[in-house]
């Protein structure tokens, strides 16, 4: 059974336009994966692509550099295109967040949880919240 992966940046995004292609495009292309999945064709799983175009697929290190072209005062950077400075591997950058969510697939189907690379992280405050009873502060 195929077991395909959405990015879930691409849901409800009916006003984007791809190119040459209809607005609302990518909501039919879910409703229809969405449908297949009832029928029992296939499994569709809902990735959220959080650091996954932005981490090495092969050491998980999110020190990556865009390639640059040229020299002098000509240099550009190549923007699709990324170089990870701990292995130094280059990686498309479309290529290695499929890889990602791949990784991050295998996971969750073998009951793991995501890995903490691509999970955001949350700060707490340390500001106290202060009650306002409306009479004097002691």
């Amino acid at each position: 059974m195929p077991l395909v992966i959405f990015g879930d940046g691409l849901k409800n995004k009916d006003h984007v336009r791809f190119k040459g292609l209809r607005h609302g495009v990518s909501n039919r292309i879910y409703r229809q994966l969405k449908h297949r999945e009832g029928l029992g064709e296939l499994l569709l799983l809902d990735i959220n692509k959080f650091k996954t175009s932005k981490t090495c697929n092969s050491c998980l290190s999110q020190e990556l550099q865009n390639l640059k072209c040229g020299e002098g005062d000509n240099v550009k950077k190549i923007h699709q295109v990324l170089k990870c400075n701990t292995c130094n591997i280059f990686w498309n950058c479309d290529v290695m967040a499929a890889k990602n969510m791949l990784l991050i697939a295998h996971c969750v189907w073998n009951g793991q949880d995501r890995p903490n690379v691509f999970k955001r992280q949350f700060t707490t405050s340390n500001v106290a919240a202060s009650f306002h009873s409306g009479g004097a502060l002691a």
